[in-house]
């Protein structure tokens, strides 16, 4: 089976942000672009192997992350019920970089068809790095889940006002907000507690502004 590329769509290929490999029914490594190059494939580049073979770099990624169970998953997942190439699959993975920092990539499969077949024996994957969208959506998960902790009844001290909250612990109005809001305090006395306080100064609250 021989393909022709056009100059503009290997300058395509090359030049696009997205890290693209294409890939053969055995999972071997056909074509890179620069973006995979200097991308998702650098922390495994130390073996041939882990280079060439897209499964073999999934499993040796899988290996190394944190959350050992899914990453696995995914790797079996590719392994058993994509090939033969026939449909487009979409997976969301997260990489844990030699620095120690986590980064989500949205891997696309597409199969290269080349004429009125249905199934095919080439594939184009794409590493998209996701990792600011996924940062913007754990904050608004967080936000979301803080405000929902301020509806419905608080138990709260009948006597010195301190709040019990999830984790069945007092804790003092103040401090509840802080851990459950964005809110911070700041000190004042209301008229009320300075008349009922300090009297012999309840009269300047009464002078005109």
């Amino acid at each position: 089976m021989r393909y022709v590329t056009s100059d503009l769509e290997s300058l395509s290929f090359q030049s696009t942000n997205h890290q693209l490999i294409i890939v053969d029914q055995h999972w071997m490594i056909r074509s890179c672009n620069r973006a995979w190059e200097r991308g998702f494939h650098r922390p495994f580049s130390h073996t041939a192997r882990c280079h060439r073979h897209y499964l073999h770099l999934m499993e040796a990624w899988a290996a190394q992350q944190k959350d050992i169970l899914p990453a696995t998953t995914f790797a079996q997942d590719l392994r058993h019920n994509v090939v033969p190439f026939k449909q487009t699959h979409t997976y969301d993975i997260s990489v844990t970089t030699p620095y120690n920092e986590e980064r989500w990539f949205r891997v696309e499969l597409t199969p290269l068809y080349d004429g009125p077949a249905m199934d095919t024996a080439l594939a184009l994957v794409a590493h998209t790095d996701i990792t600011e969208q996924k940062k913007t959506e754990l904050q608004l998960r967080q936000a979301l889940t803080e405000a929902r902790t301020l509806f419905g009844l608080l138990p709260i001290c009948a006597v010195c006002k301190h709040i019990k909250d999830e984790s069945e612990e007092w804790s003092s109005v103040e401090h509840y907000l802080e851990k459950h809001t964005s809110a911070e305090f700041t000190h004042d006395i209301c008229p009320e507690c300075i008349r009922r306080l300090y009297p012999k100064y309840s009269n300047v609250l009464d002078q005109p502004h």
